[in-house]
């Protein structure tokens, strides 16, 4: 009986410690149409998303800028929460769709009847 119990509680132990160790697939560093380099982390119950580089000299001044925040999972591989447009600070709601090989993201952002589609790529 305590070999059993033994068994079960290890089993358990090691499942709950491999779902705890992965992180969501959005997690990560992504680069966009316009060669700005995103990066996701988790902060909190939530994900964020910030501008850390960018090849576009104009665009600079928004590195280190949060263009993304509150992120959460409504499904295995779609997240949405609140873009950040770095240029006015104006807010939006959007969604970002993973690919099945987790190599590329579709933002969609939404505003009013009106709505914007970007394809990111992620670095590795």
């Amino acid at each position: 009986m305590f070999k059993h119990f033994l068994i079960t509680t290890a089993v358990l132990v090691f499942f709950s410690i491999n779902t705890w160790a992965q992180q969501p697939a959005l997690v990560g560093k992504w680069l966009t149409p316009d060669k700005d380099k995103i990066e996701f982390y988790i902060e909190g119950q939530t994900i964020t998303g910030k501008q850390i580089s960018t090849e576009t000299e104009k665009d600079k001044k928004n590195n280190n800028k949060i263009i993304a925040t509150a992120l959460k999972a409504t499904g295995p591989l779609v997240f949405e929460g609140t873009i950040i447009d770095p240029k006015d600070n104006k807010t939006y709601k959007g969604r970002f769709i993973i690919n099945e090989a987790g190599t590329e993201v579709e933002l969609k952002v939404k505003w009013g009847f009106l709505s914007f589609n970007e394809t990111w790529k992620r670095v590795k």
